[in-house]
């Protein structure tokens, strides 16, 4: 994991460039603590500022950034975890491995990077064509920014920004490869052709803010996935639905006890690639490279669902030697931090117990008093949020990053890799619009909600997210979102993965595949936990406020009591 500068300016000087570098320096660099980098490239008019901190994740050494050879230069955010030849199992890091793909196949041949695996953002000067290529990959995973100067024509790529600079700032829309003509002003983007999306429309917002006419190179494929035709799984749930053995009675289907495995198996494979692409020390051992016991993977953990079964298969794959840390979160100082998620949270971690007595758990109690929300907010996240704006993007982005920083009253967690169930909700039908949806418009208007929830899935929180976990040299890695798991669970029916009827209470129907893997895996009370969104489950959230609305609290207004 890493984070990205690239500043281009025309009939600049060198100083000028890293002054501007000095004003976003420092959020980069938090992004990787193990090495940083700052280079000015001429070429032709242009001044080219490449700078990249690094967070050493794969490899068996440390690959510092840029790289860089006589026709180009390279700076990349982001984790392969299948697609480069033998990256995970000769020992070479995936920086340089993608460094050679991308020279290889821009532009001629970009549809090759559709067969990569994992979360990335880049930035990629082909010099002798004087072009800037850059891009995120199709799932939006990792954040990248574009910002433009108010004074003049300058432009810069990043990973994180700030507010209040001469930029302002818009996120890259995660729908291909751009390509920037340096010399012609032009901007084309060459789209991922095996995601159904609509291209056009993404583009509009960016070319509002660059001013100009964003070219697309080639016709988008459009993947269509099943019709909701009634089938013999259907009928079960159907005759299941009043039934109070209900995970029971569905494990003894024989096509639903395989679509269980299957998908347990495919999360199990996910988590494996997510846990193991590390090195063996943790973030003070990092420095020595010392023995090392200590934790080095944690999970983000309100006790629902989805981070329960996270954390149950980790249990197979950390060596038992180290510990696992999961990570609570409470705003909820009028109550001792005695928030919804905390007791959730505590719960579902005695059920963990229950089921892997060997294994070490470090449960992380975060408590966070309004002081010091209010101080962290104004002086750091609100940068980190940013170009994001609303009451969700504050408050989901103030937990989020206060939940990823690890630190209790006595311990702070060490790991530098966070898992977390991003992309669940969105994949098995977790939320309570998916329920209306449903009976209003039956399973038809239920798909459609569910494609929504997809397509707008990089444009709501992921870049967001990414910007405020990594913002403490940990890196955020999400298995739902793993191509293989995505795949699975998009091609079935609506109803093989949620049957949110009105005769199942909530924590039943919602999400009903994952809820029957995690009761196959012995979670039998955490499997009917009801969902609830980090905001309110952590009670940083005041429910009266409008979550679409401009936040006071990120734009520097203070609110009206």
């Amino acid at each position: 994991m890493c984070g990205i500068f690239c500043l281009i300016q025309e009939n600049d000087i060198e100083q000028d460039l890293l002054k501007v570098f000095k004003k976003f320096q420092q959020n980069i660099e938090n992004r990787g603590p193990d090495s940083s980098n700052c280079k000015v490239y001429t070429w032709g008019t242009h001044k080219i500022c490449f700078a990249v901190s690094v967070l050493w994740l794969q490899g068996n050494n440390l690959t510092e950034q840029p790289l860089e050879d006589h026709s180009s230069a390279f700076i990349y955010n982001g984790d392969i975890f299948q697609g480069l030849e033998n990256n995970l199992e000769t020992g070479c890091g995936d920086s340089k491995l993608l460094f050679k793909l991308i020279k290889k196949c821009i532009p001629s041949d970009i549809k090759e990077m559709r067969k990569i695996q994992g979360p990335y953002a880049f930035v990629f000067h082909k010099r002798h064509a004087n072009q800037i290529y850059f891009g995120r990959d199709v799932y939006g995973r990792r954040s990248l920014l574009v910002g433009k100067s108010q004074k003049n024509n300058s432009l810069i790529l990043c990973s994180v920004a700030r507010r209040n600079t001469e930029f302002d700032f818009i996120e890259v829309p995660a729908i291909g490869v751009f390509c920037l003509d340096l010399v012609t002003k032009s901007i084309k983007v060459f789209p991922w052709s095996y995601e159904s999306r609509d291209v056009e429309n993404r583009l509009k917002n960016l070319e509002l803010f660059l001013n100009t006419k964003i070219h697309v190179e080639q016709q988008v494929e459009v993947i269509n996935y099943p019709l909701e035709q009634e089938n013999e799984t259907l009928a079960l749930l159907k005759s299941l639905q009043y039934s109070n053995s209900l995970f029971e009675m569905l494990l003894h289907d024989k096509m639903w006890l395989e679509n269980v495995k299957h998908l347990g198996t495919l999360l199990q494979t996910a988590i494996q690639r997510r846990i193991e692409t590390q090195p063996k020390f943790c973030k003070h051992c990092i420095v020595t490279k010392n023995y090392c016991v200590h934790a080095t993977t944690g999970v983000l953990f309100s006790g629902g669902v989805d981070c329960a079964v996270l954390s149950l298969l980790c249990n197979e794959l950390v060596e038992f030697r180290r510990p696992i840390d999961l990570i609570n979160v409470s705003f909820d100082e009028a109550n001792n931090f005695q928030s919804p998620d905390r007791l959730t949270g505590l719960e579902t971690l005695e059920e963990l117990k229950k089921c892997c007595p060997n294994r070490i758990w470090n449960f992380v109690e975060v408590n966070v008093d309004k002081q010091v929300l209010n101080k962290e907010r104004n002086m750091h996240i609100a940068d980190l949020v940013y170009p994001l704006n609303t009451v969700l993007d504050d408050s989901l982005g103030c937990a989020l990053w206060f939940a990823s920083r690890g630190i209790s009253e006595n311990y702070t967690s060490p790991c530098r890799v966070l898992l977390v169930g991003m992309g669940a909700d969105e994949l098995f039908g977790g939320y309570t619009k998916h329920r209306v949806a449903f009976k209003r418009n039956s399973w038809q208007g239920l798909k459609k909600c569910l494609e929504e929830d997809w397509s707008n899935l990089p444009y709501r929180n992921l870049g967001r997210d990414d910007r405020v976990v990594s913002d403490h040299g940990r890196q955020l890695r999400t298995p739902y979102l793993d191509e293989n798991v995505v795949q699975f669970v998009r091609n079935l029916m609506c109803w093989e993965k949620t049957f949110p009827s009105e005769a199942l209470s909530q924590g039943k129907g919602e999400k009903i595949l994952l809820r029957t893997l995690a009761y196959y895996l012995g979670l039998k009370n955490t499997a009917f936990f009801k969902k609830r969104a980090l905001q309110f489950g952590s009670r940083i959230a005041n429910p009266k406020e409008n979550a679409h609305e401009v936040s006071p609290r990120l734009i520097g207004v203070t609110p009206a009591k």
